[in-house]
């Protein structure tokens, strides 16, 4: 028979590992996606809380990149983003706010987003927005496009849809899903 005090030292032992299993896994799929965060080298700077705001020729807000920090290491036209948020503003169709994990930002014009990438879109002519969920996704910001042709999921009230893969126009307010696509209602 097991004492109780080593039952309870087996117990938080497994408990811990369990914990730094599931931590890995986390990371390990996180980093796993198409691109992927490199730890290599010396960064050559560092900055954290950012906000970038582009704006258009009437001088009104086209889009905000907010994130926790940017990381550049070696190559002048890539840096790699922790936790960031892409909101595209079109006042005359919708908003589109893309969240991440983390994301590797190109020639400050296109962002490869990794790990529970979450697109929020709200129309001016619904008050229910829509969320797309998938682990991988392009932003291009200059084009105000986000893309993928991962596996998808699409919530709106009492619709859950599946596509692998999604192209959503931002301009257009325009969502069009790639192929597979499923798509569930429940009144």
């Amino acid at each position: 028979m097991i004492p109780k005090p080593r039952t309870g030292f087996l117990f938080l032992a497994l408990l811990v590992t369990l914990a730094s299993a599931s931590w890995w896994a986390h990371y390990a799929a996180l980093f796993s996606s198409e691109a992927t965060l490199s730890t290599k080298g010396v960064p050559k700077f560092f900055l954290t809380e950012v906000a970038s705001t582009r704006f258009n020729q009437s001088g009104e807000i086209k889009s905000i990149l907010e994130f926790d920090s940017l990381i550049q290491l070696e190559s002048k036209s890539e840096s790699q983003l922790i936790r960031p948020k892409v909101i595209f503003h079109n006042n005359t169709q919708s908003t589109l706010t893309v969240t991440s994990d983390a994301g590797i930002i190109k020639n400050n014009e296109k962002i490869d987003l990794m790990g529970n990438v979450t697109l929020k879109i709200m129309s001016a002519e619904s008050s229910a927005p829509t969320s797309i969920a998938t682990d991988f996704a392009i932003v291009e910001i200059h084009k105000e496009i986000a893309r993928t042709n991962h596996k998808t999921t699409i919530t709106r009230q009492s619709l859950v849809g599946f596509s692998h893969g999604f192209i959503y126009h931002a301009q257009a307010g325009l969502l069009d899903l790639l192929s597979n696509v499923t798509m569930t209602y429940d009144d």
